[in-house]
C-alpha cells in the first residue's frame, strides 16, 4: 500500500479499537474516576499497584522498587508483578487527574485497544486483507479469557502476543539486524507488561523459530541463527535490569512457585466450556463447576476448523505452513494449560528456570485464542479469494458483528468505590511518617484484606506497615499478630523497633473493633497518643511516646 492508504488504516483500525473497547467494557467508560473491581483483592491491589508506578515514574523514578507498602523492607515493588508497562500507560491519566482509579481504568481501555490492533496487525500481515482481520482481532482481544481477568490488570496487557510473532514473521521473511532488533524490543516489551505473557512470547516466538528453520531450511543459513540469537539478545539486554531484583529476591528467600502449586491452578477439560459472554451462559449449568474460564467462542473455533481446512486442502503451501504452525499453538497451549499431571509443563519446569515464577499453568490457554483467530484469519482470505472488494467488505463487516454479538458481556463487572474516611484528608496533610493501618489481618485473618489499605493510600502516599503481594517477608507474618494486637506492651515496643508515627483504627472494616471497646482498651495508653481524629468510622493518631 501507499504511505497515504497505510495511515487512513492505522487511523481507521485504533478508532475501531478504541470504539470496541469502550463499548465491550461498559460502564468503564462512564466511572472512570469512582469505580473498579473493589470486591476482589487483586483488584484492589492492581489498581494501587498501577497508580504507585505512576505516581514513582512522575515523582521520584529512582525509587520506583521503593514502594510505600511493606514498610520497613527495601524493593517490595519486586514482592509482585511490578506492572511496569502498565503504570508507564497510566502516566498520562495520572498527571491529569491524580485519580488512583482514573489511572487504572485507562490502562484497562488501552489493553483492550491494544490487544485488538496487534492482533489485527498479525493477521493483516499473514492475508493482506483488511476485510479478513478485523473479525479475528476482536475474536482475540475481546476473548472470554481476558473478561475473567479483569482484576488483574497485568493479564489484559496481551498485545504483545500478536506482536511478537508478526515480528517473528516478518524476521522469517527478511533476516536483517532492524527485524531482529524490533523482534527483541516486542518480546522485552511484553515480558515487562507481565512476566505470564512474556515467557508465553518467548515459548511461541522459541517454537517459530525451530518450526520455520525447518519447513524453510533456514537451519542451514547463519545468517538466519545469527538474527534470531540478535532479537534474544536485544530482549535480555532490555529486561535484566529490571529482572535482577526478582533474582535477588529468589536468591535471598528461595521464593519460587512449587509443581504442586501448579497442579492447583492448572485447566481441566471443562475450564475449555466455561464463559461469561451471554451467549455462552447456557452451558455452565451443565458443567456444574470449573477451575477457569477459558472457552474461546463458537465463531473463532469453527471459523479456525474451516478456515484450517480451506488452506490445507486449497491453500498456496505458505499459507499452509503458517497454518500448520498455529495449529501447532494451539496444541501447546491447550496441553500445558493442564499442568504438570499432563507431563509436557513439567518438562519445562525442570528444564526452564523461568517457569519457577509461572503459578498458574491455565494461563498458557491464552494462546488458544491467538491461534484461533489467526487460523480463522487465513479461512477467510481463502473464502474471499476472488471475491470484489465490496463484497469482502460486507461480509467482513458482518462477521465483525457477529463476534462482537457473541462475546459481549454488558455490563462487565465493577463496583463503585466506598467513600474513603475523612482521617485520610488528614493524614495526607500531616508530616511525613510510616503509618499502621487497623485491624491488621494475620495469616489466619488472611492478608488479603490490607489490600483495602493498600488502595486508600493512594491518597496519601505515606509509608505504611500493611502490604500485599505474591510474597510476604518473614518478619512480616511474624509481626502481623503482635500488631493485630495494638494497643498492647508488645505492639507499641514493636511499632518503636519499626519506627511508625501514626496509628489509624477503622470501625467499619472487616474484623474491626467495636468502638465502646476500643475507646476502653486504647485508655491505658493515651499518654502515648495524640488523636488526630476521632470518629464513627475510624480514629486516627499520633505516636507521642513509646
Amino acid at each position: 500500500m501507499g504511505r497515504p492508504t497505510r495511515w487512513r488504516e492505522a487511523v481507521a483500525v485504533t478508532a475501531l479499537g478504541a470504539a470496541l473497547a469502550a463499548l465491550m467494557t461498559y460502564p468503564v467508560i462512564v466511572n472512570l474516576d469512582e469505580a473498579g473491581r473493589v470486591d476482589s483483592p487483586d483488584g484492589r491491589w492492581a489498581i494501587w499497584n498501577v497508580a504507585w508506578v505512576a505516581h514513582a515514574l512522575t515523582t521520584n523514578p529512582t525509587g520506583l522498587y521503593q514502594t510505600n507498602i511493606f514498610h520497613p523492607y527495601p524493593d517490595s515493588l519486586v514482592f509482585a508483578e511490578a506492572n511496569l508497562v502498565a503504570g508507564l500507560l497510566a502516566v498520562p491519566a495520572y498527571l491529569a487527574t491524580g485519580s488512583a482509579f482514573v489511572a487504572h481504568n485507562s490502562v484497562l481501555l488501552v489493553a483492550f485497544m491494544l490487544s485488538f490492533i496487534g492482533m489485527y496487525a498479525l493477521a493483516r500481515y499473514l492475508t493482506n486483507s483488511p476485510s479478513a482481520s478485523i473479525a479475528p482481532a476482536i475474536a482475540f482481544a475481546f476473548c472470554p479469557y481476558i473478561f475473567a481477568r479483569v482484576p488483574h490488570i497485568s493479564l489484559q496487557l496481551m498485545a504483545g502476543l500478536p506482536l511478537s510473532l508478526l515480528a517473528l514473521h516478518r524476521l522469517v521473511d527478511q533476516r536483517t539486524a532492524g527485524r531482529a532488533a524490533t523482534l527483541g524490543v516486542v518480546l522485552a516489551g511484553q515480558a515487562l507488561a507481565t512476566g505470564y505473557y512474556g515467557i508465553f512470547a518467548g515459548l511461541s516466538v522459541g517454537v517459530g523459530v525451530l518450526f520455520f528453520g525447518l519447513t524453510r531450511g533456514l537451519w542451514r543459513e547463519r545468517a538466519y541463527w545469527v538474527t534470531c540469537a540478535g532479537a534474544a539478545a536485544t530482549a535480555i539486554v532490555i529486561v535484566l535490569p529490571f529482572f535482577l531484583p526478582y533474582v535477588d529476591l529468589q536468591r535471598d528467600t528461595g521464593f519460587a512457585r512449587t509443581l504442586d502449586e501448579a497442579r492447583t491452578y492448572s485447566a481441566d477439560w471443562r475450564a475449555y466450556f466455561a464463559s461469561s459472554a451471554w451467549t455462552h451462559r447456557w452451558m455452565l449449568p451443565l458443567l456444574e463447576r470449573w477451575r477457569e474460564v477459558l472457552f474461546p467462542g463458537f465463531l473463532v473455533t469453527i471459523g479456525a476448523a474451516v478456515g484450517g481446512w480451506l488452506v490445507a486442502t486449497r491453500g498456496p503451501r505458505p499459507r499452509q505452513e503458517i497454518a500448520a504452525f498455529y495449529a501447532l499453538v494451539a496444541a501447546l497451549a491447550i496441553w500445558l494449560s493442564f499442568g504438570p499431571q499432563a507431563g509436557l509443563y513439567a518438562v519445562l519446569y525442570q528444564t526452564l528456570p523461568a517457569m519457577s515464577l509461572i503459578r498458574a499453568p491455565a494461563r498458557f490457554a491464552v494462546l488458544l485464542p491467538l491461534a484461533l483467530a489467526a487460523l480463522s484469519a487465513l479461512g477467510l482470505a481463502a473464502v474471499f479469494s476472488g471475491w470484489a472488494p465490496r463484497r469482502r467488505q460486507i461480509i467482513g463487516a458482518t462477521a465483525a458483528v457477529l463476534v462482537t454479538a457473541e462475546l459481549a458481556e454488558l455490563p462487565i463487572q465493577w463496583y463503585p468505590a466506598p467513600p474513603p474516611s475523612p482521617a485520610y484528608r488528614l493524614l495526607a496533610e500531616l508530616p511525613d511518617g510510616p503509618v499502621l493501618e487497623l485491624p491488621f489481618y494475620d495469616a489466619e485473618a488472611g492478608f488479603e484484606w490490607h489490600t483495602t489499605y493498600l488502595l486508600t493510600s493512594t491518597r496519601h502516599w505515606k509509608r505504611t506497615v500493611n502490604g500485599y503481594g505474591d510474597f510476604f517477608p518473614d518478619q512480616f507474618v511474624a509481626d502481623a499478630p503482635v500488631l493485630a494486637g495494638f494497643p498492647s506492651p508488645e505492639a507499641f515496643a514493636r511499632l518503636e523497633a519499626l519506627g511508625v508515627r501514626y496509628v489509624l483504627v477503622h470501625f467499619d472494616l472487616r474484623g474491626s473493633p467495636d468502638r465502646s471497646a476500643w475507646a476502653a482498651g486504647v485508655a491505658p495508653y493515651r499518654s502515648s497518643l495524640d488523636a488526630v481524629y476521632e470518629g464513627t468510622d475510624a480514629a486516627l493518631y499520633e505516636i507521642a511516646r513509646p
